[in-house]
């Protein structure tokens, strides 16, 4: 079999196996959600007591914001050597490292607070200055430590970034997405003591309308897709690194390049499933898209256009 026939064999088996999954949480999503969910969530409490559940809702977005951080620094260093007009893009994207850096931490830090019901302090100079404060600190470090790395590596580093940049931008279709089909929540039905919200992932739901009235917070509406399963599916992005180093093209290497995003983007969805935030085909979509992003932009900035990147 060509290398081709196997590429349209591999996506045609990942499109049925997303296919019968998406089936299966389109019959079972309310149940799954009760199975997993309930046993953490108590009356009153919007949050599950559940620590792993609370602790991948805090960390779980790490990957989309440490990747951003990286990816912009990368680009620092070779608009840098570029010179000229380029280093008014290089500002930019010295700017934007501090501040995927510095959310890197703001969005563990919103999270934590949201559980413990200290919202109030995110509106707090000190700590808004404190996180601006760790994003260049962590963009200073970066370029310090690695700046010279990059620089001798910058045919391989300059696609990566790219590719970095364009699947981590698709958040945004995430973003757009959730508003407009404003799916509740499993754990703001549980919330409201009120079941009767709940709607399929392929309809637009009216909840926010019919419950304006209590004053909910938008959050308890913004189910699907999951954001965190698709930031927590930016780990596929090692899979790009056997591509750009030949010492890790063994089966060792393509295997862990597998293996731990997988493995880490599963942990994710579960105890977003079991945290009451998601249902099983808001996860199963969220990560889906971070994957398919992922593998769109490696082989357009790794296969595709390889050949124009030189050092």
């Amino acid at each position: 079999m060509s290398d081709r026939n196997r590429q349209y064999a591999a996506v045609g088996v990942f499109v049925l196996i997303f296919g019968g999954l998406l089936a299966l949480a389109t019959v079972f999503d309310l149940q799954v959600s009760f199975l997993l969910a309930e046993p953490g969530l108590v009356p009153g409490r919007y949050f599950s007591t559940s620590f792993p559940c609370n602790l991948v809702e805090v960390a779980a977005m790490a990957p989309i914001w440490g990747f951003a951080t990286f990816a912009a620094c990368i680009l620092v260093v070779y608009l840098h050597q570029r010179g000229g007009a380029a280093r008014l893009l290089e500002l930019v994207f010295f700017g934007l490292s501090v501040f995927a850096g510095s959310s890197f931490l703001r969005d563990m830090m919103k999270y934590l607070f949201q559980i413990q019901g200290k919202e109030h302090l995110l509106k707090q100079l000190w700590f808004n200055l404190s996180m601006a404060a760790f994003g260049l600190l962590a963009t200073v470090l970066i370029l310090a430590l690695s700046g010279r790395w990059i620089r001798e590596h910058m045919r391989q580093m300059l696609p990566f970034a790219l590719a970095i940049i364009c699947s981590c931008c698709c958040f945004l279709f995430v973003e757009l997405i959730k508003n407009p089909v404003g799916r509740m929540r499993f754990r703001a039905m549980h919330f409201v003591e009120d079941f009767s919200y709940y709607t399929p992932w392929y309809q637009i739901s009216d909840a926010r309308e019919r419950l304006g009235g209590l004053g909910l917070d938008r959050d308890y509406f913004k189910s699907f897709p999951s954001g965190h399963t698709f930031s927590g599916s930016m780990a596929y992005l090692v899979l790009l690194l056997p591509d750009l180093f030949e010492n890790l093209q063994t089966r060792k290497w393509k295997f862990l390049s597998y293996l731990v995003p997988v493995s880490y983007t599963g942990v994710v969805a579960f105890f977003r499933i079991a945290a009451g935030a998601h249902f099983f085909s808001d996860v199963l979509v969220g990560g889906t898209m971070g994957f398919v992003a992922v593998q769109f932009f490696r082989w357009l900035f790794l296969h595709r256009l390889r050949g124009r990147f030189k050092r």
